[in-house]
């Protein structure tokens, strides 16, 4: 919706005015708005299934029962396998840890006062499990959810949207909540408003809602939520659609539900003990985020930890390789240059990272064909003159075949055949990955070419299309055309590919796939397939470049991301 959306006139405070839902409502917030009714009501719909949206406190919400009201179908009705389940995460080394939660075993409808002058019918009915994103420190609670309509269902009648949370006194309110009975949103007449409805609202001493000042936590919150519903609103009027799907491959629940784990067990001491320059908070919860993604697509497609082994190609600061191997899983981390971090890990993790280039083996060898012809030729001859340097006027000189018996020199030829490569934000291997011949993992993210050089790739149509001009589709990022040809060359060596939008804290989050071929490439043999690569290489201009450029790399600083 960039460059759409819509300014929100200014929020006027009414907390002193009487509430148009009667009493003992305690209006808070109104503005005027120029969407309808159906518009907040599709907003609202998509909110109560995603509160995160309200709170960064909160991770999801687990809808356990909904009925629905349809004038011409009936009631229809919903029930989770969930509503009997209390949520489990998986356990953590601290014996100590407690997943807090309040009256889970309450799953019955809340209902509210309504004295007003707007007649109003349900049309839903939901209650909702909120998961925070930290259950170990905010508490997981039930909500019942209420979205009410005019009687007379005029296309801009009235909606009311109604929260209300299973817990019995302010004090149990969690802290991503105002601490009030329920909260009321209502559109009507062209007018968007905040509702509280206090605890003891039945009683003689309900709460006093109206001495709260503004600055007060529970009015910023009513604020807050004026504007989100307002803002998704007026979205869902410009035909705002979402651009990204997540959760293709790996259920939302169980990322969710091992990320929890994973950030309560290592987030603390990684964040404190960070040894490098960058940001500690974007590298730890990214790499503890992508190693939840992994640990649950594994789940998936392998029967235990032993059926494979993982590489993590140009591994950089090795916190994904540590990660995995404290959870259990065998695997190794190759990079140019070995990182200060390397040194804090413990000894088994600092014995599987390798400081060494990553030279795929199709660049030192003979082609196939001269591989038939003279068996005992082994590499393809060449020498590659390096400098000593960075801008340095000395050169060192390395043949195919030294590079092939090098021990700072990996060609992926030697993983055993059960391995699986990963190659999170890889940089110059992005396009190399999908062509070793394992299945793999790649999230892009700075585009280069198979010979290691910077390359903008076209878009996807200008590849089809001799009469699209250079300059057309340049709104289309070189992300998302790196993306496309990274899933490109994937799919021409034979892999079903898959695709994941991952919830990590970086806009370069896609990821793409591929742990089976397609069933015509599952018995190519080993020639047609060298074959099929280098002729991959001569579409894709060669790799003139890529020894020298990475053996380089062990003489450059590192990057970072």
């Amino acid at each position: 919706m960039k460059g759409k959306e819509k300014k929100l006139p200014e929020a006027k405070l009414i907390i002193s005015d009487v509430s148009v839902l009667g009493d003992p409502w305690v209006p808070i917030y109104e503005t005027q708005v120029d969407f309808e009714a159906q518009h907040f009501e599709a907003a609202m719909s998509n909110l109560i299934k995603q509160p995160n949206i309200n709170s960064t406190v909160i991770m999801r919400a687990d809808i356990l029962r909904e009925n629905k009201y349809d004038p011409e179908e009936g009631v229809t009705k919903f029930e989770s396998k969930f509503v009997d389940q209390m949520p489990e995460f998986p356990k953590t080394d601290n014996q100590e840890d407690v997943v807090l939660h309040r009256y889970l075993e309450d799953i019955s409808l809340k209902s509210i006062p309504l004295n007003s002058e707007i007649k109003l019918n349900p049309k839903s009915e939901i209650i909702r499990r909120i998961i925070p994103r930290n259950p170990f420190k905010d508490y997981i609670i039930n909500q019942t959810c209420l979205l009410l309509r005019d009687e007379q269902h005029q296309e801009n009648g009235s909606v009311l949207v109604v929260y209300i949370p299973h817990i019995k006194t302010s004090d149990e309110t969690p802290f991503y909540l105002p601490p009030v009975y329920a909260v009321g949103i209502l559109y009507h007449q062209s007018t968007l408003s905040i509702h509280y409805l206090p605890f003891g609202y039945n009683t003689t001493s309900p709460e006093n809602l109206r001495e709260l000042d503004p600055a007060e936590r529970p009015i910023r919150i009513a604020l807050r939520l004026l504007q989100t519903s307002a803002k998704h609103s007026h979205g869902a009027k410009t035909g705002y659609e979402k651009r990204v799907n997540h959760d293709l491959v790996v259920p939302k629940i169980a990322f969710q539900n091992r990320y929890i784990s994973l950030k309560k067990k290592y987030s603390s001491d990684l964040v404190n003990l960070w040894s490098e320059s960058t940001d500690p908070k974007k590298h730890v919860f990214e790499d503890l985020a992508i190693a939840a993604f992994l640990i649950e697509f594994w789940n998936i497609k392998y029967n235990g930890k032993t059926d494979f082994e993982f590489r993590d190609l140009g591994c950089g600061n090795g916190l994904l390789v540590y990660i995995l191997q404290m959870e259990g899983y065998k695997g190794k981390g190759i990079d140019a240059r070995a990182r200060k971090s390397w040194a804090t890990y413990p000894k088994e993790v600092q014995d599987n990272l390798y400081e060494q280039i990553v030279i795929p083996g199709i660049l030192l060898k003979p082609h196939p064909a001269v591989s038939k012809l003279a068996p005992q030729v082994k590499d393809n001859g060449r020498v590659f003159n390096v400098p000593m340097a960075p801008n340095d006027k000395g050169m060192e000189y390395h043949s195919s075949g030294s590079l092939l018996n090098s021990n700072q020199v990996c060609t992926t030829e030697d993983f055993p055949s059960n391995t699986f490569i990963i190659g999170n934000h890889s940089d110059e291997l992005t396009c190399w990955i999908p062509l070793l011949g394992f299945p793999f993992i790649v999230i892009p993210c700075c585009s280069h070419a198979l010979s290691g050089a910077k390359i903008r790739y076209p878009p996807r149509k200008a590849i089809h299309n001799t009469n699209i001009g250079p300059n057309h589709n340049t709104s289309i990022s070189t992300y998302s055309t790196l993306v496309d040809h990274v899933e490109d060359l994937a799919r021409q060596v034979g892999w079903k590919v898959e695709k994941e939008m991952l919830r990590i804290p970086s806009t370069r989050n896609s990821a793409i796939i591929g742990t089976d071929k397609i069933d015509r490439f599952k018995n190519e043999s080993k020639e047609s397939t060298q074959v099929r690569l280098f002729d991959i290489l001569a579409v894709e201009g060669g790799a003139e470049g890529w020894v020298e450029n990475s053996m380089l790399l062990m003489k450059k600083a590192p990057r970072n991301h």
